[in-house]
């Protein structure tokens, strides 16, 4: 992994064979970030996609091996348990043109993957909400500041 920052944006470099949680993961600890978000794009594989059914709180779990084209990659983020935590969706392209995305668990670098990251100053844990069954943001100052009660 190899990165710059150019004012409050941060663009990342994954290698191939690069394991994009570690990578992010060490990134986060190196800069000291609090929170952020991300988007990319580049090649992955040996990917572990996921589909979240709120009525019963499980995923569907699903791994996809091959090469693909990383069309899309968003997400944030925040701190679970004292550790940086990296919330991702995804679209992937395969060789047939077709997609295929989700929630992203495990992912490696199949050729390489360029990523922008957007710090955000304040620390943002996650919290168990017993209702969707997940670890969600915890944003309760953010809610205040904009009026809004959470």
């Amino acid at each position: 992994m190899k990165y710059i920052k150019q004012e409050e944006c941060y663009l990342i470099r994954l290698y191939k064979d690069e394991d994009l949680f570690s990578a992010l993961e060490e990134f986060a600890v190196a800069e000291e970030l609090s929170a952020g978000m991300l988007k990319g794009i580049g090649a992955l594989k040996e990917v572990e996609l996921g589909f979240y059914h709120l009525e019963t709180k499980t995923y569907d779990r699903k791994e996809f091996n091959g090469d693909f084209e990383l069309l899309s990659l968003d997400g944030n983020l925040s701190y679970l348990d004292g550790r940086p935590f990296f919330h991702i969706h995804t679209v992937l392209g395969d060789e047939d043109f077709s997609c295929k995305g989700g929630h992203l668990f495990r992912a490696k670098v199949a050729v390489t993957t360029e990523i922008y990251f957007f710090p955000i100053t304040q620390r943002i844990e996650r919290k168990m909400d017993e209702e969707i069954g997940l670890n969600l943001l915890s944003l309760p100052d953010a809610f205040s500041r904009c009026g809004i009660k959470g």
